[in-house]
């Protein structure tokens, strides 16, 4: 669960993109994520971070069922296999929103992306970046994951003037 939870959160991966991810899209060496994208015909190329190589590793090594497929995560109960529906993912994410004590206003996977978004956008990283990021060919998609900061956009307001019209 904790590699799902942290490839889902620190990279804002679809619930497919999880799913379909394979032993084979993983550069160990040079730290890498190379995912086959649906949508378009080119691979998504992202930084794994330490911290998700490390959850990715272990899963695979000491939690992984021996089930003869590639995908990465897979079904835990029978029958043990490749996730075919999202809500084996959708569930991970539920039940540990659950165990937190965290109320949150949807549950899934795709609560966890838009998430990712809103961070780069507080961070101040550029929206073509953002929509590398998620995989998105327009940046019009990107902008509707991105929710405005009203703290950081008033200490960017200028002063009203004083003085009346002029």
């Amino acid at each position: 669960d904790k590699a799902v939870l942290l490839v889902l959160a620190m990279l804002g991966l679809r619930n497919g993109d999880v799913r379909r991810m394979k032993l084979a899209n993983i550069r160990w060496r040079t730290g890498e994520l190379h995912l086959p994208q649906t949508k378009s015909a080119k691979a998504r190329v992202l930084p794994m971070p330490r911290e998700v190589g490390a959850a990715i590793a272990d899963y695979v090594l000491h939690g992984r069922p021996l089930v003869d497929v590639p995908e990465v995560f897979v079904r835990h109960r029978a029958p043990r296999g490749a996730f075919t529906t999202p809500n084996g993912v959708n569930a991970i994410v539920k039940e540990h929103l659950r165990r937190s004590g965290i109320a949150a206003p949807s549950h899934g996977a795709h609560m966890l992306r838009h998430s990712v978004a809103t961070r780069l956008v507080n961070a101040g990283v550029p929206i073509k970046t953002i929509a590398d990021v998620l995989g998105h060919q327009s940046i019009d998609t990107t902008a509707i994951y991105t929710k405005v900061d009203v703290t950081r956009l008033a200490m960017a307001a200028l002063p009203f003037p004083t003085g009346g019209a002029q």
